[in-house]
């Protein structure tokens, strides 16, 4: 798809169809990385990487195992 880069104050803008939008998972206020490389421009949301607590809210209860009693300390290792 082709378009256009207008002016936009004192910087240059690009608009963005709405179909490249939605296929790129952007809404207004997305927050890109916008890189330049050679002769080619990409622009990539900004995906935050998920904590600690992220991950284990997302943990269900199905997967959850009982420990494993592995015996007594056969060399040297810390309990």
């Amino acid at each position: 798809m082709r378009t256009s880069i207008c002016r936009w104050g004192n910087s240059l803008a690009l608009r963005l169809p709405r179909n490249v939008v939605q296929e790129a998972g952007l809404s207004e206020g997305t927050t890109v990385d916008v890189r330049a490389r050679d002769d080619e421009v990409t622009i990539a949301p900004v995906r935050p990487k998920p904590n600690l607590d992220d991950l284990l809210a997302r943990f269900k209860p199905e997967h959850r195992r009982e420990e494993t009693d592995w015996g007594e300390r056969a060399g040297r290792e810390i309990w």
